[in-house]
């Protein structure tokens, strides 16, 4: 089975920017896992 690519951002309805706190990256700058689940439901 072959995999597509990501869809483009027109096709989805809504966007939303959203802060993030220091505590939420670590040291590379990557976001902490935890993080995506509490955007989600912030979103």
């Amino acid at each position: 089975m072959s995999k597509s690519g990501p869809s483009p951002r027109s096709v989805y309805y809504d966007f939303q920017t959203l802060q993030t706190r220091w505590e939420d990256n670590d040291s590379y700058g990557h976001m902490n896992n935890i993080v995506h689940y509490s955007l989600i439901d912030t979103a």
